[in-house]
Formats: C-alpha cells, structure tokens, sequence
C-alpha cells in the first residue's frame, strides 16, 4: 500500500475515533448532569435532584437524620440505564419545613405528588435505605400499580428496638441519650419531626406489606447498627438481632431475594456501593 494511502486512512481512524470518543464522553457528561427542581406540594417546596435516562425512574429515598447526598456514591452510574430521582424530605437542607406529620403515610403521599408535579410518570423503581426503608414499603403499599421493583438498603427493621429494649436494654443507653437532645434540639427539623413519629411510621410500613408483592431485593449489612466500639462486630447482639429480623420479615414476603453483606456496615451505598448498584441494575435488567 502506498504510504500516503496509509496515513489517510490512519488520519481517518483517528477523526473517527476522537469523535467517537467525543459522542461517548458527551453523552456520559448528559447522563451525569444533575437538574435541581423545586416541587411545592402541600405549600412547602421540596428540592429534587434528577439525571439520566431510561425507560424505568428509579427514586432513592434517604435514610433518617440524611439528605440526597447520601447517594452520592451511586446516582451517577444509575444515571447511565435509567432516570435517577433523589430529594431532601422537609426539613433537610433547601427542602422547606413542613407542618403536616412526618409519618411515612404522609411523606409518601408527599413524595407521590412531588413525582406527578415534575412531570415523573410510573413505572418506579424505589430504592430505600435504613428508614427510608420504611418510606418505600409505604409508597409501594399506597400506590403498588405505580412501584414496579423495590430494592431495601439495610433497611430498619419495624421490631428490632422492641426487641433489643426486652432483651439487652443496656444497649439502647446512647439512644436514649440521642432521642433526648434530638426532641430538644431546634436545628434539625427534619429529623426532629421523623423521630416524633418513628414507632407510627414502622407500624404504616408493617400493615402496607398485605397490599402488595411488589418485586423486592433485600440487603442487609452484617454489622454497623451497635453502639461504640462493637460496631464492627456482626456477634454484637444489636447487629445480630437487626439481621435476624430482616431475615424473618423477608421469610414472609413473597417475591423476594436477599443478600447478607458480610464485609459492609449499615451504610451500604457509601461502604460497599458495587453492590447497590449491581443490584439495582439486575432489578431493572429483570423488569425489561
């Protein structure tokens, strides 16, 4: 081949590759854009943060006492296959204070407009974690022809203080403490208003199991819930007793998996977020 033939087909390639390399990068950049919304429902306005594309919106609601950010770690690659939704519930960072009780009744109904509002139709995907949990299971109780999958980030168990208060009572002491300067405080509305009513909110999520079946994964961390120095030990009764109960209450769901992370605290997204993420992808590879 004639050299000069060569080199313009080489000087060719590379034309091709960079703007194949540009076309990738730009739709990665589209993808991973964030749009900040703000939604007003019930006259308070509620900040949304939305990106990616896709058939499925998957909507990740934070855990108690955490904001939006606490998904930091894997919005950006779920932006790649679906629509990412993430919001500060009221009280939290620009999301107003609201009057209204802060049950999971209510924040979900919250959250149901919020979505209709910024345009946000079904099918959901509802990622909770920690409390969140309990707003997920709600939401899908409430609205389960609009909640197509559910994925639970260690979730709280509804029995698992009950339980540990009758049997190691000892270890409810920094909690106790927690709740007291927590109900006095005056600079955390949010978490304020959650705790209030958090026995009310683990009971809504109980009763709203028997109306729905909605497609569930279940990932539980094997420690990160007790007090102190035993955190990272999984044989730490809270640890253990958190696990035990997950498991049971997942031995009566139907239309569940679960998965015991054994190398990850409570935090999940932030530990271990490979894993969330995978099992947010085979969620939605098993609606298509």
């Amino acid at each position: 081949m004639h050299p000069k033939v060569l080199i313009s087909i080489i000087s060719i390639f590379c034309v091709q590759f960079s703007f194949l390399n540009a076309s990738i990068a730009q739709e990665i950049k589209s993808n991973s854009k964030v749009d900040t919304l703000q939604v007003e429902v019930d006259n308070h306005k509620m900040s949304m943060y939305v990106s990616g594309t896709g058939r499925y919106t998957v909507v990740l609601e934070a855990g108690g006492a955490s904001n939006h950010k606490c998904w930091r770690t894997i919005d950006t690659a779920i932006a790649k296959i679906a629509h990412v939704i993430s919001y500060d519930r009221p009280g939290y960072l620009n999301s107003e204070i609201c009057a209204k009780t802060r049950d999971a009744v209510t924040v979900a109904k919250e959250l149901k407009q919020a979505l209709q509002k910024s345009g946000y139709q079904p099918p959901y995907i509802f990622v909770g974690w920690s409390m969140g949990g309990a707003f997920a299971r709600v939401f899908c109780g409430l609205y389960p022809e609009s909640v197509a999958g559910l994925v639970l980030v260690d979730p709280t168990p509804e029995d698992v203080y009950a339980r540990v208060e009758k049997e190691f009572p000892e270890l409810l002491t920094e909690d106790s403490i927690y709740m007291k300067e927590l109900l006095a405080s005056k600079n955390r509305p949010g978490e304020r208003g959650e705790n209030i009513v958090f026995d009310s909110s683990m009971n809504q999520a109980r009763l709203s199991d028997a109306t729905h079946s909605t497609p569930t994964t279940l990932l539980i961390a094997a420690y990160g819930k007790a007090p102190g120095a035993s955190e990272n030990d999984p044989d730490n009764p809270m640890n253990r007793i958190w696990v035990e109960e997950l498991i049971k209450w997942a031995g009566k769901r139907p239309n569940i998996q679960y998965k015991v992370i054994k190398n990850s605290g409570h935090h999940i997204a932030k530990l271990r977020p490979e894993v969330v993420i995978t099992a947010i992808t085979e969620m939605i590879e098993k609606l298509k």
